[in-house]
């Protein structure tokens, strides 16, 4: 099922931080969900959805989102998200009886050197998702457009067994917007989209200096001895615009399910070469495969 969200961005106005220093500016976060959900954050209960902060300090914060009870259990979520200063973190999020049906999606934006354009990024939970920009199909998750109009924005993502995603938004000069959305599984094969009303956000006041930045839930994963018995050498994962790069169960198919993210530059031995693709060892005893496109990675010795 098609569901549409309504979403928006809030880059905070002058008149809002009137007397604030431009090198400490506040963050602001927004959390939506369907469900009335209890919002810890760092482990402190804070209130419930829907919620909003707008004096925040810039950084990493640990959010988890319990569900009230119902008559139906439905699952919580957990993640970490890097707010920003002088910019309003969207999340928005739809609890399932299980993690494969819920969904949801973080949205911000970034500060791009070219002050005259406006970009996109597009990370999707499974990988592989097709992404479509008012209609126009642009390629599959991870995804980076690098000029967009600075205009009010369509985004589809979709992919087979999952319900679809749209997200009105709009593009902002000087900025890459970026959505890192969590698709959830569908009960059916070709499900039938239903209207629901979107609504175009719309930055607001002058732009300020800031330096938003995506965030999701990773892992501090270290290189290890592993398995490399083909004496390959090593996969230096490069640093990207999505901060984190995932590794795969396989290099190709439809069957292409996320293992776990791992971070930039760091090392990791090489078992396999395939198709434009590495198979790494990315834990002591764990494989997986990871893209070959010199953009994201690149082969190293020890």
């Amino acid at each position: 099922m098609k569901k549409v969200f309504p979403l928006v961005i809030l880059v905070i106005c002058s008149l809002f931080l009137a007397g604030c220093s431009f090198k400490s500016l506040p963050a602001a976060l927004q959390i939506r969900s369907k469900s009335v959900a209890n919002v810890f954050i760092d482990g402190k209960l804070l209130g419930k959805t829907p919620y909003q902060a707008s004096n925040l300090k810039g950084g990493e914060l640990l959010i988890k989102l319990i569900p009230e009870a119902d008559a139906t259990p439905l699952v919580s979520w957990e993640g970490k998200v890097k707010v920003n200063s002088g910019v309003l973190t969207l999340i928005e999020r739809e609890f399932a009886a299980n993690e494969a049906a819920s969904s949801g999606h973080v949205l911000t934006l970034e500060k791009i050197k070219d002050k005259k354009q406006a970009s996109l990024s597009v990370v999707s939970d499974p990988d592989g998702a097709l992404v479509k920009l008012d209609g126009e199909s642009k390629g599959y998750t991870p995804l980076m457009i690098d000029k967009i109009n600075e205009a009010d924005h369509e985004i589809i993502i979709s992919k087979e067994g999952y319900g679809d995603k749209v997200i009105s938004a709009k593009a902002v000069l000087g900025y890459k917007l970026i959505v890192n959305a969590k698709l959830g599984q569908s009960m059916v094969l070709t499900p039938t989209p239903t209207p629901a009303e979107a609504v175009t956000p719309t930055p607001t006041g002058k732009i300020k200096k800031t330096t938003p930045t995506p965030t999701t839930t990773s892992s501090n994963v270290t290189p290890t001895s592993g398995a490399t018995s083909q004496n390959l050498g090593y996969v230096l994962i490069k640093e990207n615009s999505l901060g984190f790069l995932r590794v795969r169960n396989s290099p190709s198919g439809t069957e292409i399910t996320k293992i776990q993210p791992i971070d930039p530059q760091k090392k990791y031995p090489l078992l396999e070469e395939k198709s434009g693709w590495y198979k790494i060892t990315y834990e002591e005893g764990k494989e997986g495969w990871v893209s070959a496109d010199s953009k994201y990675t690149q082969k190293a010795t020890q």
